[in-house]
Order: structure tokens, then sequence, then C-alpha cells
């Protein structure tokens, strides 16, 4: 009996070990020029100069890569071939570069197109970066049940066929981005 509550104290504690608990970084100078990500329980809220710097940066990389579109996690950009991937990460990058461009608000509880010809064209860079970013404590999270801004969050790994993916999630439990539902083709069973 000792040896079965030893063993159910050490999972337990192996469990708890598991998520990472992130504090949430306040800017110097309040966001002026920003990108909002709303998803069902949070909104995030983000520089426009941090997709800036990554677009920037994967477009070396790409050119590099020959506009592969494996350069990206994405799972929207694994039918593109080089030609379209070059295509679309043009027209993304012109779009953002574009300051009367001011349509920087996602959500997802709204469909948009792969190739749009408004800011949804800029959704799957905003998704590429978004863990990354909440793993840095760099973006606001508001909890939309209570409108609070959240001081940390807890980042957890989701093993999925060999590979780790981050799952944040607010200190009450309730999910802020699970980043495998845009890494990973879901399979469907028939």
């Amino acid at each position: 009996m000792k040896a079965l509550f030893l063993l159910l104290a050490g999972v337990a504690l192996s469990i708890s070990g598991m998520a990472q608990v992130i504090k949430v970084r306040q800017p110097v100078e309040p966001i002026i020029d920003s990108i909002v990500y709303q998803t069902e329980n949070v909104t995030l809220i983000f520089e426009r100069s941090n997709l800036r710097d990554y677009m920037v940066s994967m477009d070396t990389t790409l050119r590099n890569a020959k506009y592969s579109n494996k350069v990206f996690n994405s799972v929207q950009f694994t039918r593109l071939n080089a030609i379209d991937m070059g295509n679309h990460f043009r027209k993304a990058y012109c779009y953002l570069e574009d300051t009367t461009n001011k349509d920087f608000s996602y959500s997802t509880g709204r469909m948009n197109m792969l190739w749009a010809e408004d800011g949804g064209i800029m959704l799957p860079y905003v998704e590429e970066i978004l863990p990354d970013l909440l793993a840095a404590g760099t973006v606001r999270v508001i909890d939309r049940s209570t409108k609070a801004l959240q001081p940390a969050y807890k980042m957890i790994a989701e093993p999925i066929d060999g590979n780790n993916y981050r799952v944040f999630r607010l200190n009450s439990g309730r999910e802020i981005f699970r980043e495998s539902t845009f890494r990973v083709e879901q399979l469907t069973k028939r």
C-alpha cells in the first residue's frame, strides 16, 4: 500500500512539473501598432513589429531554401509548390509592409482564405509565430470571460507522433493556444 501511495505521489508530482509557468513581460511603452488574435477563451495582442521582423528573416530563409514549403510548420502551406509559396509569401510581405493596411485582427471563429486580398493572407504567418511569442511572454493575454489581463499562464508539452507541441493554458485551465492545431495534419477516421 505504501508503494502504491508513493507511486501515485510521484506521478502527480511529475504531471504538475510538466507545466511551465510563463510570466508576461509588460512592455515599457503601450502597444500602438498591434495585431489582435481572438480565440474562444482569450484575446491575444502583440506588436506588429514582431511579425515584420519574422517576415524579414523568413525572406532570406525562403530564398535560400528555394521557396520550399518545408521551411514553415504551418499545415496550410503543405500543398503549395515552390512557385505558389514564393508568390504567397511576397503577397503577404507586401501587405504587411504597406502602412495603409490596418486590418490585423483575427478570430478563430471566422474563416480566412489562404489567398485573401485582405489581412487574412497574414494569418498562417501569425499562427506560425504565436507559439514562440507566447513562450517568450511577449503577448498580452486577456481572458474573454473576465476581461482581465493575465499576468501569467502555463505552457504544457503535448506529444504527438514523436514530436512535442506546445499547449498554452490560462491558470484556470482554459486553453489559450494549441500549437498542434496549426502544425499537424488532422487525421479523420473512416
